[in-house]
């Protein structure tokens, strides 16, 4: 008998128990800013219009989780971080700096759309005086301000607890594509909403304004994450550009100073048909008082914080594949591009009575030549759909589109990260499945295919359904791209534009999302 208690003293002894124990989530943040100037290149612009009024800087906040030896890092910014030159830029230096690798490091852009282009290539010095000047000097300016950060983190990590809490905000944001008599669809801009919709109006929106807070040993809260759900284009037009952090930014700071300045990184939601109010026809006093409004929410939010019953932190990357449909008929596509072709005949003589045209329709506030423009971009997809029809190439064409989402809990609070231009209905349909108390649904995030629509919207053709006519040159299959003379010129050809999009679309990253989601919950 002696000899068996001896040994359970010794199991005890050596550390059984802490098999059981779970390490602590650390979390660790940062803020920083950029400052633009007035003719820097768009970071958001079709036609190379350039930057004329700045409003104050451009925040960017990194976000470094740790629980024993996994590290995740999050970054959040009004910039393209989600994509090209400075998402590798950003994902590489993390990776190196604080030696975690790339798939463990999620970038999400509030998909901002007045904002300038950081040129954060290593370069030669362009000539001064110039707009690819100003770029670089942004670039550079973004480059020391970043890794200064990204060196802080580590030494800054501390033990939290996760808290979480929501308000409704439905007073800035609204459903953007709307729907004729005849069931057909349209992009609902400023004009529509006031004209058609009126004031009031905001349709099928995601109104949470979310907070999720993280606290040290003291309670005191050390860093955050706030989330909502739309477009920030108040103010925003194409023609006369400015650059300002819009209503994510605003709102961020107004929660941050309201915890004593802590950092906030604000995260993009499934903001795809959903647009705050005031683009193109808005004013910057009108735009800030949008972010004036969300902050105002975030503080009620924060004001009814729920402690999470679970601890931790778990994520991971899943494929998911985008079902393609069948290209249209022939004849459809060639009297569709007969259509366009005058019609950007007469857009770039100045024809006002350019208004709709292959499904685009068009507000009063552009002018005629950039309405052309609009369509000239999807010239392109036209000629090779065609082009597929006449080879007999169809058969070639792919059947899916393989996207990879993040999935991850911190506590109680689960969040999505879908590459793409999320359908609000996509995000709904996470939450409302999800076996988390609440989720993060996020788009924008380490990638950007466009709009794809959620299941009920493959056939429509306004600009956000039918977006994949504007992905361009291997802009959905780029890896494909380099392959030219390697294979089969009919297999390179079948890559090189996107099919539309089958049912259940956007809604597969749904389905995979909800089934990680309740692994993670248990």
């Amino acid at each position: 008998m002696k000899k068996f208690w001896l040994v359970i003293a010794v199991i005890n002894l050596t550390g059984f128990p802490l098999l059981a124990q779970e390490s602590e989530l650390e979390i660790s943040a940062v803020t920083f800013s950029v400052h633009p100037k007035p003719g820097t290149p768009s970071g958001h612009s079709l036609t190379g219009h350039k930057i004329e009024e700045v409003y104050g800087d451009l925040k960017n906040t990194l976000v470094l989780f740790r629980q024993g030896d996994k590290k995740m890092c999050l970054f959040t910014s009004p910039l393209g971080v989600e994509r090209g030159v400075l998402q590798d830029y950003v994902a590489n230096e993390i990776s190196e700096r604080l030696d975690i690798p790339v798939s463990d490091i999620i970038k999400n852009s509030s998909h901002n759309h007045t904002i300038p282009f950081p040129d954060v290539r290593d370069i030669e010095m362009p000539e001064k005086g110039t707009p690819e000047y100003l770029s670089w000097e942004l670039g550079q300016e973004f480059r020391e301000v970043f890794t200064n950060a990204v060196d802080n983190l580590e030494s800054g990590l501390t033990p939290v607890t996760v808290e979480w809490g929501v308000a409704e905000e439905n007073r800035i944001t609204f459903n953007r594509k709307g729907r004729r008599p005849d069931g057909t669809s349209y992009f609902m801009r400023e004009e529509d909403r006031l004209e058609i919709a009126g004031e009031g109006y905001h349709g099928l929106i995601d109104p949470d304004a979310a907070v999720v807070v993280f606290k040290n040993k003291d309670r005191k809260p050390i860093a955050a994450l706030s989330f909502f759900t739309g477009h920030p284009v108040a103010a925003y037009n194409p023609e006369n550009l400015m650059s300002y952090g819009q209503f994510p930014q605003t709102a961020s700071e107004i929660l941050s100073e309201y915890l004593n300045g802590i950092p906030v990184a604000f995260v993009q939601g499934c903001g795809g048909n959903i647009n705050s109010k005031h683009m193109l026809t808005g004013t910057i006093d009108q735009a800030r008082n949008l972010g004036q409004q969300l902050g105002e929410s975030f503080i009620v939010a924060a004001n009814s914080l729920k402690p999470s019953k679970r601890t931790g932190l778990e994520w991971s990357r899943e494929t998911v594949k985008i079902p393609l449909d069948e290209l249209p008929d022939l004849k459809s596509l060639e009297k569709d591009l007969a259509t366009m072709d005058d019609f950007i005949e007469r857009g770039k003589n100045g024809d006002e009575n350019t208004m709709t045209c292959v499904g685009l329709n068009f507000p009063k506030a552009l002018t005629p030549p950039y309405r052309a423009t609009l369509v000239e971009m999807i010239r392109p997809w036209y000629v090779w759909a065609i082009n597929q029809h006449k080879t007999a190439n169809w058969r070639n064409l792919p059947e899916y589109l393989p996207i990879q989402i993040v999935v991850a809990r911190f506590g109680d609070v689960g969040f999505v990260g879908m590459p793409y231009e999320a359908f609000v209905e996509t995000g709904l349909k996470i939450k409302k499945n999800s076996d988390l108390p609440y989720v993060l649904t996020c788009g924008y995030t380490d990638g950007r295919y466009g709009y794809i629509p959620n299941a009920e919207g493959v056939h429509d053709m306004e600009y956000m359904s039918s977006n994949y006519r504007y992905r361009g040159s291997f802009g959905s299959f780029p890896e494909w791209k380099g392959l030219k003379g390697s294979i089969p010129d009919e297999i390179y050809s079948a890559y090189e534009f996107t099919a539309p999009y089958k049912a259940p679309a956007g809604d597969a990253c749904a389905e995979v999302a909800i089934k990680k989601l309740s692994e993670f919950a248990r």
